[in-house]
């Protein structure tokens, strides 16, 4: 038995020990908690907070995805120099969305039951996606919405809008998102290792896996993985610690899949792998912003070119976030939303370019 496989078994036994775990760590920006449902029956969560300052309320709400393990914690971790605080500062409808499987709408079941950790990045494409935009303007009144998203929260409305021809987004804007990975690092080739074991695990447990380091001290074992999500020199060390706490979510073996056959092939693809997603980019034509960080792995500034280059939207600017391009720092990938400098560096930024438009 390999060292991998060793390593995913122990950790699958703490799975169900998730809600076990007593985390110190809290958030103090808070919003209006909504559990709307998918049309195959799951429960997301939209929290909701309203803009401060109503005399100054902005066209558009903003509806604001997480990425690939990610939930919508770690866009509030920064309390008042987080994207959220900044945008309902400045007159934004803001709607933080957790896709399907995300512990507030209530954890699937490893093995049984009517919910498991069996849907694919389709499934959040399509459904979730589908179900967010149309809760967020029958409660609001609005015709459109603006959506932030990061990494895999800006992938799957590049599918919706590209593949699925959505015209209700008005304005996008997405962080550390790829969609193609012709050029993929050394960091993001690692995933392919771990491909085999998709086919037999239930879960990808990195939640358990954060929480035993974050709320219990035990440190991991060293992998490529921590490159990956972000640059440690440019994170706070609380920041760090709520990342790890409040903000990591275990995930679908289905999504890794896709994403491991994406480095595979280069393109991004349906789970059946008959449909490009990548190729439909130039279908899009809504106004994009797209940043990418200098020390990213994921979206790297080549990766985010790409769909710079690829988008069939007139109105497209992209932003590298680097120390040669005027930014505090090289930015890694999750540290894009929640790394030292990032409001000043990159929360500015997206409300200027919003305000323009909205």
């Amino acid at each position: 038995m390999t060292y991998e496989k060793k390593y995913f078994q122990i950790l699958l036994l703490f799975c169900s020990l998730n809600l076990l775990f007593c985390t110190k760590l809290s958030i103090r920006l808070q919003g209006e908690i909504h559990h709307p449902k998918t049309s195959d029956n799951w429960d997301l969560t939209l929290e909701h907070l309203s803009p401060r300052n109503t005399n100054d309320s902005k066209k558009y709400p903003v509806i604001i995805c997480h990425g690939l393990v990610g939930n919508r914690n770690y866009f509030k971790i920064k309390e008042e120099k987080s994207i959220v605080a900044r945008l309902i500062s400045e007159g934004y409808d803001v709607w933080l969305l957790d896709l399907r499987g995300r512990t507030d709408a209530g954890s699937p079941s490893l093995f049984f039951g009517e919910k498991t950790y069996s849907y694919s990045f389709d499934d959040y494409a399509t459904k979730d996606v589908e179900t967010a935009i149309t809760y967020v303007l029958e409660k609001t009144g609005s015709k459109k919405v603006n959506w932030i998203g990061h990494s895999m929260g800006g992938m799957v409305v590049y599918t919706k809008i590209g593949t699925y021809k959505e015209d209700r987004i008005a304005n996008l804007v997405t962080i550390g998102s790829p969609f193609s990975f012709y050029t993929p690092t050394k960091y993001l080739k690692s995933l392919s290792k771990f491909s085999s074991l998709l086919r037999i695990i239930p879960v990808v447990p990195l939640s358990s896996l954060a929480h035993l380091e974050s709320d219990y001290n035990i440190p991991q074992p060293k992998n490529p993985f921590t490159r990956l999500f972000y640059y440690k020199e440019n994170t706070e060390p609380e920041m760090e610690n709520k990342l790890k706490s409040l903000s990591t979510n275990n995930e679908s073996p289905n999504v890794f899949k896709q994403f491991a056959n994406g480095v595979k092939t280069g393109e991004i693809q349906s789970f059946n792998q008959t449909i490009s997603y990548t190729s439909n980019l130039k279908n899009i034509t809504t106004p994009v912003l797209l940043i990418a960080g200098r020390r990213d792995h994921l979206g790297t500034p080549t990766i985010v070119r790409q769909v710079y280059d690829n988008i069939g939207s007139s109105d497209k600017t992209i932003l590298v976030a680097g120390r040669s391009e005027g930014f505090a720092e090289d930015y890694g990938h999750v540290d894009l939303v929640m790394g030292t400098n990032s409001d000043s560096d990159i929360n500015i930024p997206i409300t200027n370019w919003l305000n323009k438009r909205n």
